[in-house]
């Protein structure tokens, strides 16, 4: 008779990271903040995970999302990267794990990529629209979106700076939801 486990910590574990992900992409799109939340639960299933599937501690995996972390430190410290990038960055690698790094480098720069073009083509869209901007703003008052699009399209048009953080949660989310190793797009 087969057994059926009454707890199967994938089954919560992979939900709970895609919601943290998200809730890391949505803070950064709308305040420019990640949660440190969001970084801390992630790094604790990046090293329970493979506790729970009887694997060894990672401690490659660790090693490797520490030497990201101090490197990107130093790009944060010249001003080219946000502190909650850099700890998202380190806790989606550690998730992830080392195998599949060179996956979720490269969706998080494809993603970071379309992002970008997509910031240049609306500065370039809204960089002399200042009546557009007025009325978004005027009647940003009346619904969460509507703000959040207001709020983005005078960033973009004063050059802030992109959120980062979408990259690496599409990026994360690309690498997790492919479960044979490359990422989803692969």
């Amino acid at each position: 008779m087969d057994t059926i486990a009454l707890f199967d910590p994938l089954s919560l574990a992979l939900p709970m990271a895609g919601l943290a992900l998200g809730w890391a992409a949505a803070d950064d799109l709308c305040r420019r903040v990640i949660p440190d939340t969001v970084s801390i639960l992630l790094t604790i299933l990046g090293l329970a995970l493979p506790l729970w599937q009887g694997a060894p501690f990672p401690w490659v995996s660790l090693a490797a999302a520490a030497t990201l972390f101090l490197v990107l430190c130093v790009l944060h410290g010249r001003g080219w990267l946000g502190g909650g990038d850099v700890k998202l960055a380190s806790a989606i690698l550690l998730l992830v794990g080392v195998e599949r790094a060179a996956s979720f480098a490269t969706a998080t720069a494809l993603a970071g990529g379309v992002l970008s073009l997509l910031y240049l083509a609306g500065w370039l869209a809204l960089r002399k629209a200042q009546p557009a901007r007025r009325l978004l703003r005027r009647f940003g008052g009346r619904s969460a979106p509507v703000r959040i699009l207001a709020a983005e399209a005078h960033r973009i048009a004063t050059r802030h700076s992109v959120p980062y953080g979408v990259a690496l949660a599409a990026g994360g989310l690309l690498t997790l939801s492919n479960p044979t190793g490359g990422a989803a797009w692969f």
